[in-house]
């Protein structure tokens, strides 16, 4: 991966699936028929009018109108609908996405899966669709595909209460006399879950939900990310949160929190490696009003916050200087992997801005030329490359984020850079009118996960590729996604 260039192979895709009923691998008349009544009606809202869009769901079964015939039929049960998010396990065996029609899906990461000469078709192992949209999900950090225990992810979805999953079980069924039951087809449902944890509104008893989440380090805890505050939960403990952290301290002050804190959701988390000087990391919370706050995970306690650049009081301004660097709100977080460095990836924006945890006065630098000037979540990711040749106390480190042009761009050690990073690698993973939602390096660097979506106003003369929605009053739209699995050389 640290070569002079980073070409890839694909070794598995939900691409297969389409050309086994009979097309190529581009084309998208194959599920062109219009979708079930019942998907139509569960469309979700536009994502300006509510915070439910950025985080919807989907991969999977569609099916034709009235009178369709057994190859349309066939070919909707190979549709990928237009993928919203993708994680990796931590273990890097399963990838999970969600995605438009509402659907959590598990794919596998097979061990031997680099020794196929042709592109294997890739199919969910796992997944269940959902009423709701979903907004936001987390896997178990020690994921174990050898510990049935541990295979466990929390699932987030618009005025329901936070589920826990087994992301590989089917807990309602019994599996003591396997060998007599007949076999199922199709994924594994996954929709029964473990556990649900309420998060309702003491004053108008509301459910609420929040749209994002993350795992303490040891597993027992998580984090959840709503309006003006952060949740923190044990996983023993359903019925309430043990802490809650309000990032605004004191609402009925005439200046937001007495003029500290901010206000807004909490759109993203990330939590940091331990450190000698924090065993259990630090909790970093973006929030759509362009604002980041730095936390203490056990206590709660504020640690730091302050505006992205362009941000002053809550209010966007219109400093030309700033023009380059500013977004519509926070979408993504990660920190690198020596716990020195966050990186903060904001909707429509072309760039990924870098601090310093030890002074967030300034942004260090940031990562230019990335791509990403819409409003889809485009996240990004980041991989260890080992003792970093620049900072003897950090790692070398690459950073990964797709574009809306089918590309994504690879930055090495951008934090021992200033100004205007330019990317170091340009890697071509799908069509050029395809955005990359998400690129995720397997935790042994041979591997990137790179997954697409797109939803597009349906024109006459364009290509028709994907599944048909809208009609009637409302505007018809396609929606398609894909997920591939490529080999780095």
């Amino acid at each position: 991966m640290s070569g002079a260039g980073i070409y890839v192979r694909c070794l598995a895709s939900t691409r297969c699936g389409q050309q086994e009923v009979g097309k190529d691998q581009w084309d998208g008349e194959a599920q062109g028929s219009k979708v079930l009544e019942e998907v139509e009606n569960d469309e979700p809202e536009d994502e300006d009018d509510a915070v439910e869009s950025s985080n919807l769901s989907s991969s999977s079964v569609s099916s034709s109108s009235s009178s369709p015939s057994a190859a349309q039929r066939q070919r909707n049960l190979h549709h990928t609908s237009c993928v919203q998010e993708a994680q990796l396990s931590p273990d890097g065996s399963c990838i999970f996405t969600s995605d438009y029609s509402r659907s959590f899906s598990v794919y596998p990461v097979s061990n031997d899966i680099g020794s196929h000469t042709s592109a294997q078709n890739l199919t969910p192992y796992a997944s269940f669709r959902s009423p709701n949209p979903i907004w936001a999900f987390a896997a178990n950090p020690l994921f174990n595909l050898q510990d049935a225990n541990s295979t466990t992810v929390l699932v987030s979805r618009r005025d329901s209460y936070i589920t826990l999953h087994n992301a590989l079980w089917d807990i309602s069924r019994t599996y003591a006399n396997e060998e007599n039951s007949p076999p199922t087809s199709g994924p594994v449902d996954i929709s029964t879950p473990l556990a649900s944890y309420k998060l309702i509104n003491n004053l108008t008893e509301a459910v609420t939900a929040p749209i994002s989440l993350a795992y303490s380090h040891d597993g027992a805890n998580f984090f959840g990310g709503s309006q003006d505050k952060i949740v923190i939960f044990d996983l023993q403990e359903t019925d309430k949160p043990i802490h809650t952290i309000a990032t605004i301290p004191a609402r009925r002050n005439k200046l937001k929190g007495g003029g500290r804190g901010f206000k807004g959701y909490i759109s993203a988390l990330s939590l940091s490696p331990p450190s000698p000087s924090s065993r259990d990391g630090l909790l970093a919370a973006g929030s759509r009003t362009r604002h980041i706050g730095i936390y203490d995970p056990t206590s709660g306690a504020e640690v730091t916050s302050f505006a992205l650049p362009g941000t002053t009081s809550g209010t966007k301004s219109r400093n030309e200087n700033f023009k380059d660097v500013m977004g519509d709100g926070v979408s993504s977080l990660k920190w690198s992997p020596c716990g020195n460095y966050l990186y903060v990836a904001e909707r429509n924006a072309d760039v990924l801005l870098i601090y310093d945890v030890r002074s967030f006065s300034l942004a260090l630098g940031y990562c230019a030329g990335r791509s990403a000037l819409t409003k889809q979540k485009l996240t990004f990711d980041i991989w260890n490359a080992g003792q970093s040749p620049y900072d003897v106390e950090g790692f070398s480190h690459e950073v990964w984020a797709g574009g809306t042009d089918g590309k994504v761009r690879v930055w090495r050690d951008a934090y021992a850079k200033e100004g205007a990073v330019l990317p170091d690698e340009i890697v071509s993973v799908g069509r050029e009118d395809e955005s990359v939602v998400a690129s995720l390096v397997h935790p042994s660097g041979s591997l990137v996960v790179a997954a697409s979506g797109v939803v597009r106003v349906e024109e006459e003369e364009e290509e028709q590729r994907g599944v048909q929605r809208g009609g009637g009053v409302r505007p018809r739209f396609r929606e398609w996604g894909n997920v591939d699995i490529l080999a780095l050389g």
